[in-house]
């Protein structure tokens, strides 16, 4: 059992196509994202007051806000911290799918509940996962901090666990590998993120804040300063719980040329995702 996008989930059930859903993710991408489904998305309205609400703008020159106070169904307040939450945020999937006719807003609300409690499944089961592997604390907490670093300033939105598993076999290795050594009292292990060559260059375009298109020395020494960054928060957390942790400089490793060896046998791996790319997180204690 693994967790899914909900692009994904909506394939696999047949409700839309692959060219559907690459034309959809394109236009996502230039629109952002519409009060009503904002509402839709926080529970302020259902499916059914929606489409009121867009009738009602169908009859004269009104925005939707100002439709949805009209009929009583939003107050004043609550269209202006809808507005708010509009600002930075880009449309999502299922509003792409809708406005390319793909989905009827009747069949998307039906799915995104399906959708809700699979997901619901999966995070109860991955749960139970992590309670099982070895120092699930730390494993936890650094995939946590790392997974929160990539949403908030890797350019990442929606970062992901798909799945964890145990033994080195199962580790998925990209090109690029920052491994970085961290003990603690009675503990030492290596903490390893592996993601491709775009990614990569992402996470050194954050640090340096510009865009880096290829990699040098400057891209590299970024990369690892992002990695640092997020596993130096995963100390500190840990250590305000008392478990306290010292991390030596990460160290970075390409794949088909210089590939990081994976020597221990206890090995958690922490299969990652984002819409637009993979990545691993493992730990050789």
């Amino acid at each position: 059992m693994s967790s899914k996008y909900f692009g994904q989930f909506l394939l696999e059930k047949g409700r839309i196509t692959s060219p559907q859903l690459a034309e959809a993710l394109d236009f996502q991408k230039q629109v952002k994202l519409p009060v009503g489904v904002i509402a839709l998305e926080e529970g302020l309205l259902s499916s059914e007051q929606v489409k009121r609400i867009l009738a009602r703008q169908a009859q004269g020159d009104l925005l939707f806000g100002d439709a949805a106070v009209s009929l009583g169904l939003l107050s004043p307040a609550q269209v202006q911290e809808l507005l708010k939450r509009q600002t930075g945020h880009r449309i999502h999937l299922g509003e792409a799918l809708i406005v390319k006719g793909f989905i009827s807003v009747d069949a998307l609300d039906e799915e995104l509940k399906e959708f809700q409690k699979a997901e619901a499944r999966v995070a109860e089961h991955l749960a139970s996962v992590f309670s099982l592997v070895s120092n699930k604390e730390i494993v936890k907490t650094f995939t946590d901090f790392m997974m929160l670093m990539f949403t908030d300033f890797g350019g990442q939105r929606d970062v992901k666990v798909e799945h964890c598993e145990t033994g080195k076999e199962k580790i998925r290795l990209f090109r690029w590998i920052i491994a970085q050594r961290v003990a603690g009292r009675s503990l030492e292990f290596n903490c390893l993120l592996s993601v491709p060559a775009d990614l990569m260059l992402k996470m050194a375009s954050t640090m340096l804040d510009q865009n880096i298109d290829k990699v040098d020395e400057l891209a590299l020494d970024a990369t690892k300063e992002f990695v640092n960054i997020a596993n130096g928060n995963a100390c500190a957390k840990l250590a305000e719980r008392g478990v306290a942790l010292t991390m030596e400089p990460p160290e970075i490793y390409e794949n088909s040329s210089r590939p990081h060896a994976v020597y221990k046998s206890d090995v958690v791996c922490v299969h990652l995702a984002a819409p637009e790319a993979k990545l691993e997180m493992a730990f050789e204690f």
